[in-house]
């Protein structure tokens, strides 16, 4: 997002063409999102970040300062699963991870049916190791299809 604001006239971004224009209809089609991200820096990545800024085409701004503000997604029954993945093993070094993809899903109109908390994974596909991990990231989709 470079905060053009042309997505409140269009209802998409329309400043930007990097391929999120072919995630709208996917986002409007689906009730559910998983959000899996790493830690870095004690919160989300910039590619996490640049995502879920993406969304805000789908906030309905009015035009009193400050603004208030609802979601196109709102009151649709929509439902996210998020998962952080972190490499250290105290809970305190994930920092903000999962309250930086909760806060704004639900500000959107999601309702966080579930989360998950993934520590000591640095190694990619090490994750595959980890049974409990994997048991858990199952039950958590099982969950998200069953709310849908």
């Amino acid at each position: 997002c470079i905060g053009c604001e042309k997505c409140r006239k269009h209802q998409a971004c329309t400043g930007l063409n990097d391929g999120m224009h072919l995630l709208y209809p996917k986002v409007i089609e689906s009730q559910g999102i998983v959000l899996v991200c790493p830690t870095h820096n004690y919160n989300i990545t910039a590619w996490m970040k640049a995502f879920i800024d993406r969304l805000y085409c789908f906030y309905i701004f009015d035009n009193n300062r400050p603004r208030g503000w609802s979601s196109r997604l709102m009151n649709q029954n929509r439902k996210a699963v998020i998962v952080a993945v972190c490499e250290q093993v105290d809970k305190k070094d994930m920092g903000f991870t999962l309250e930086a993809m909760r806060l704004p899903i639900e500000a959107l109109g999601y309702d966080v049916i579930g989360e998950l908390a993934v520590f000591g994974i640095f190694d990619k596909g090490k994750v595959q190791d980890e049974d409990e991990t994997l048991t858990k990231a199952i039950n958590l989709g099982n969950q998200l299809a069953l709310a849908l």
